[in-house]
């Protein structure tokens, strides 16, 4: 943590990149998140119909991830804080999402 709180507790990209192409995000009681290489997602949501899984596109700029479900979509960008096996994702407006950092 200590790179991270150097930057007001924020992850770098490298940091970032690390975590999520490393572990699955599990959000508990909600889905799972896994971050491919090469920019593709993959996400399941327990209230997804049929427990069909969301492919997506993610990247990583200016120390924040990014992710779109459509190319027709906007990029949604989220800092990141990342504190032993907890990560959370912070949008522009201030909401967070909390999951677990779970190797692969």
């Amino acid at each position: 943590p200590g790179a991270a709180l150097a930057n007001g507790g924020l992850a770098t990209s490298a940091e970032i990149e690390a975590a999520i192409l490393a572990n699955d995000i599990v959000f508990d009681g909600i889905g799972w998140e896994r971050h491919e290489p090469g920019g593709r997602i993959l996400s399941r949501s327990n209230e997804a119909p049929d427990g069909r899984t969301s492919v997506g596109e993610w990247r990583v700029e200016n120390d924040l991830r990014c992710v779109r479900w459509t190319r027709e979509m906007d990029w949604a960008c989220y800092g990141v804080v990342i504190e032993g096996d907890m990560l959370r994702f912070i949008d522009g407006m201030g909401n967070t999402s909390t999951g677990r950092l779970v190797p692969r």
